[in-house]
């Protein structure tokens, strides 16, 4: 039996200290075959270097010199993975993969329907910087809905493992985000919520995947205050929006996919900047933002102000 052609998605920066070790773990995947495409987002430590001490191993995407930042760059080279393989995932530069990971993801998928488009996620075992086991992210079944993607996306990138369908309308042309968007939400939102809106979300308890927590970490657990938060979005227009970009992207590229209510959902918050109807509604649309971790009343200050 042909073992299943697996593409690894995986975007570089600054990346030397846990590097070798991830590319490892990526290389004694078993019961699978696969093709680690890299792009490396314009590092200036010893990341490409380490790249090409595995040359033999890994298929470059070209980066004309350009730092796109951490969404942009995972796009890019998802992009470049084309449609020629059987499942595809996403791989951080510092995590640590258990040998079965993949294998798991794939028996997952398998064991449900793979005709159309199917997302796998799963748990994470938190590690210190020297892979000391820290315990489990989720002590929980995660919400992977729609709604909780849009207000407060708990589906993580590096766990990610999708089918050809799903890396079928991800990679269409007409159907691909802005790159201001992916500044603001990056490719494991999109891909997450994508997945939602036309297929299936399926996430696993269990963790295959040593999530490394550093102080560098470019993605990661993060506990920011709201008030720091709050200071970005009103210093920095590129940090405004991100919930109403993300619904007038997915309705651009994806509205003749969409079920009415969540379309009707991504409507509101979409138009809500240009039409003051638009926007009491959303304020009083308790539903859109009953999974998102800010208070009411944050979210409607956040509304009256522009900033969601």
């Amino acid at each position: 039996m042909n073992k299943p052609k697996v593409a690894i998605i995986m975007s570089t920066y600054n990346g030397e200290n846990y590097l070798r070790e991830q590319i490892d773990s990526l290389l004694q995947q078993e019961g699978v075959e696969v093709s680690i495409f890299v792009r490396d987002d314009c590092s200036q430590d010893t990341t490409l270097e380490i790249l090409e001490s595995y040359a033999d191993s890994l298929i470059f995407v070209k980066n004309d010199g350009l730092n796109l930042g951490v969404g942009n760059s995972f796009m890019e080279a998802l992009y470049q993975a084309g449609i020629d393989y059987d499942y595809y995932a996403f791989c951080d530069q510092d995590d640590i993969w258990l040998p079965e990971k993949l294998f798991e993801a794939i028996k997952t998928i398998d064991n449900i329907e793979t005709q159309k488009p199917m997302l796998y996620c799963s748990n994470q075992t938190l590690v210190d910087q020297e892979a000391r086991v820290i315990g489990l992210r989720h002590q929980q079944l995660i919400n992977v809905s729609s709604l909780q993607i849009l207000t407060n996306n708990l589906v993580t990138g590096c766990t990610m493992v999708w089918n050809k369908p799903l890396q079928t309308a991800l990679i269409a042309k007409e159907r691909r985000p802005s790159s201001d968007l992916l500044n603001v939400r990056i490719h494991d939102v999109w891909v997450a919520m994508v997945a939602s809106l036309i297929g299936e979300i399926i996430y696993d308890t269990d963790a295959f995947i040593y999530y490394r927590q550093h102080e560098n970490n470019v993605v990661g657990v993060k506990k920011e205050n709201i008030y720091i938060n709050w200071c970005k979005k009103l210093r920095n227009k590129s940090k405004r929006n991100g919930r109403s970009l993300l619904a007038t992207e997915l309705i651009e590229k994806f509205e003749d996919m969409m079920e009415s209510t969540i379309l009707s959902d991504l409507k509101i918050l979409s138009g809500y900047q240009r039409d003051f109807s638009s926007k009491v509604a959303l304020i009083r649309n308790s539903r859109l933002f009953s999974l998102s971790n800010e208070s009411k009343w944050a979210i409607r200050l956040k509304i009256i102000f522009n900033l969601i």
